[in-house]
């Protein structure tokens, strides 16, 4: 009966907590926007100096790999600033590219530390109420409760003689 009690508890928690995904995804990928957006004329007004001296960025950056002093501190700004903005670009492009779906799954797996840190410093938990956000309410309730029933069936069965705990 605790197994049970448990498990529906664990199933509910991580309803709650799973149901959030499809809201703080779409939050994170306009904060991802934002900065993408912040970067994009900077690295466009770079390519556009380096291009009136006959300059590529790979050449320029190539270059700015040999610079030494005033060179040097430009261009660490720079290499910085376009590695920055080619990894948030890159970034933004998969999760735009992933279903509804499966954005909070490719969010998982390759989130920007930073971002999400900013994102949930500020980040409100509401009730889902799009069918999204449903599903993965389902998915972690289902989730918690298999779980938690697996493990008290399993510590039932080796200890419990036979009696059901789950």
């Amino acid at each position: 009966m605790l197994g049970r009690l448990l498990a529906l508890v664990a199933g509910a928690s991580l309803a709650v907590g799973a149901s959030q995904a499809p809201a703080f995804t779409d939050q994170y990928v306009q904060n991802l926007t934002g900065r993408v957006d912040e970067l994009r004329p900077l690295v466009e007004e770079f390519d556009a100096k380096i291009g009136e001296y006959g300059y590529t960025r790979a050449s320029a950056m190539a270059e700015c790999q040999i610079a030494t002093g005033l060179l040097d501190a430009l261009c660490s700004t720079y290499e910085t600033t376009v590695a920055r903005y080619e990894l948030l670009s890159a970034h933004l492009a998969q999760l735009s590219a992933a279903n509804i779906w499966m954005k909070p799954v490719v969010l998982a797996q390759t989130y920007q530390k930073d971002i999400a840190e900013s994102v949930y410093s500020v980040y409100q938990p509401a009730v889902p109420a799009t069918p999204v956000g449903l599903t993965y309410a389902g998915g972690g309730f289902f989730g918690g409760w298999l779980v938690l029933t697996l493990i008290f069936g399993i510590l039932g069965g080796l200890v419990g003689g036979g009696r059901r705990y789950a």
